[in-house]
């Protein structure tokens, strides 16, 4: 992390309260390019200190886990951008925000994120950046450092004044697109149900056309990595014709998009029967519409309308961590004790080693070593039924068992451990590599334990 004050005045070699000392026979340097070299040094670590500050002081910009991530984006490029901005000494005119800046405030302008944090975040960035370059200035005791100091002060405040005028060109202009579409229209209505400040429901029910007074199920979609952005808004119109065809939905869905590359639907049912994940996926492969989907459970009223948003989010950020492996559709049924866990997913991951030991190396082996595991305890121990259920030979799967217990270590006769157990093999299945260790993790681990036993 950057540097505190009392960092600063630990690395000093000046005694505190005395000023540096200026040699008149001192090599003289060209100071603001130099500052910027070890700005450009730990760089880094001054962009992890200044996102956390960030994300600690306005809240509003944690709205999600793909705007926290063009969060981190734009901090990163807008320090290198100020860093080679103060080193090459780039003229003013020719100063032009990074792209990941723009993208940034263009989708808090769809959010509705207010660009008075948009600001702010710039403002924050600004103060501590100048309190950086003046302390490594004050390190360099230069002769001329009274007018280095004034050198960056105007350099640091001329790139601040043309990024954020950019930044907030590119939000105004996206917010007025936005709320002149048909998703930044709902997005209005459905964002005050959302937060609870709509005052009359039936203004809302009458601008969406959706009533709330229903049996609601909300699911999350996003395409598939390889559809072209272009195609995104026509392919959630696809997915929500085919999902309410399957559910068999009362009425017109509800879509929001909510990014370029993802969507909300809600669609309301005529009873509170749980989803089929698998039938809504086939459903969607026979039409070929290339959505992946993360499905709320059936929730009543407009308190469910909110309540089946959020698990059907949560599932997408799971599946989001857990990468290509996800199953197309996933209900919030399906993983809601997962849910539940994932909010920490390193302490997850750490509590899946250390209860599968040597099955939470990830690789084939381990894997069906683990499934067969997770499928003889959920059956209660019947090597039968989970040959049945597996469709392998009953010896199999008993030398499987006996593999796997040796490779995890765990006593089947202690409840607390087989129920630990249970709970991190169900993380495994689900999220796999994000809490499992991948090959080189384990060899680089091995290799480690064979030096130190040799010296």
């Amino acid at each position: 992390m950057f540097r505190s004050q009392a960092d600063y005045r630990e690395a000093d070699s000046t005694p505190r309260g005395r000023p540096a000392t200026l040699r008149l026979d001192m090599p003289r340097i060209d100071t603001v390019p130099e500052v910027a070299r070890k700005m450009l040094a730990g760089r880094d670590a001054f962009i992890g200190e200044l996102f956390a500050v960030i994300r600690a002081e306005i809240k509003a910009l944690n709205f999600d886990d793909a705007t926290i991530k063009l969060l981190q984006a734009s901090v990163a490029e807008n320090v290198t951008a100020a860093v080679t901005f103060l080193e090459r000494n780039i003229p003013v005119e020719e100063l032009e925000a990074p792209r990941p800046a723009i993208i940034h405030a263009r989708a808090l302008a769809q959010h509705d994120i207010p660009l008075s944090a948009l600001v702010r975040a710039y403002r924050i960035g600004h103060t501590r950046f100048l309190d950086a370059t003046m302390r490594y200035a004050v390190e360099l005791a230069q002769p001329d450092s009274a007018n280095t100091l004034i050198e960056l002060v105007n350099r640091c405040g001329a790139f601040i004044d043309k990024v954020v005028e950019q930044v907030g060109r590119a939000y105004e202009q996206e917010r007025d697109r936005w709320m002149s579409s048909r998703g930044g229209f709902r997005q209005k209505w459905v964002g005050q149900i959302l937060d609870g400040s709509i005052t009359d429901v039936r203004d809302a029910e009458n601008a969406l056309r959706y009533r709330f007074d229903a049996i609601h199920v909300a699911v999350e979609v996003w395409p598939d990595a390889d559809v072209p952005t272009r195609e995104a808004m026509n392919l959630f119109d696809e997915a929500a014709l085919v999902i309410a065809h399957y559910l068999r939905a009362i009425g017109a869905p509800l879509l929001v998009p909510s990014g370029e590359r993802q969507a909300r639907i809600w669609f309301r049912l005529p009873v509170a029967t749980p989803i089929d994940a698998a039938g809504v996926a086939g459903a969607l492969t026979h039409k070929s519409v290339r959505a992946r989907l993360a499905i709320g459970q059936p929730e009543r009223g407009i308190e469910g309308f909110r309540r089946t948003l959020t698990q059907a989010t949560r599932v997408q950020q799971i599946a989001v961590q857990a990468g290509g492996g996800f199953p197309r559709a996933t209900t919030y049924h399906e993983i809601a004790p997962l849910a539940l866990m994932a909010h920490d997913i390193d302490a997850l991951g750490r509590f899946v080693g250390r209860t599968l030991g040597v099955l939470a190396n990830d690789d084939n082996r381990n894997e069906w070593l683990r499934e067969t595991l997770r499928v003889f305890l959920s059956n209660n121990r019947s090597f039968s039924a989970t040959a049945q259920q597996m469709h392998l030979h009953r010896n199999t799967i008993q030398y499987r068992i006996q593999q796997a217990i040796e490779c995890c270590g765990v006593d089947l006769d202690d409840g607390a451990a087989v129920l630990e157990l249970q709970i991190a093999l169900f993380a495994a299945r689900w999220l796999r590599s994000s809490v499992l260790r991948n090959a080189e993790d384990v060899e680089s681990r091995a290799m480690g334990d064979l030096r130190a036993s040799s010296g």
